[in-house]
């Protein structure tokens, strides 16, 4: 199920996993559910909630929508 919440945290291992594969952060559903995006995509359409609010991983780490533990 998708929801917005708070911030969600992923390790350094998940954030280099996702942007050297070009996966895209929704929103939404909180959690990396396509492929194909680039670091900087904004309003892309998600797969599994069927909405536009993927984002880049990138960018979603610069908009504070995650955050990466060390």
């Amino acid at each position: 199920m998708c929801y917005h919440g708070t911030m969600k945290k992923i390790t350094e291992a998940e954030y280099r996993d996702a942007t050297n594969n070009y996966l895209g952060w929704c929103t939404g559903c909180e959690e990396f559910t396509r492929d194909n995006t680039e670091p900087d995509a904004r309003g892309y359409d998600c797969p599994k909630c069927r909405e536009y609010t993927v984002m880049g991983a990138e960018d979603a780490v610069l908009t504070g929508e995650i955050t990466v533990e060390s």
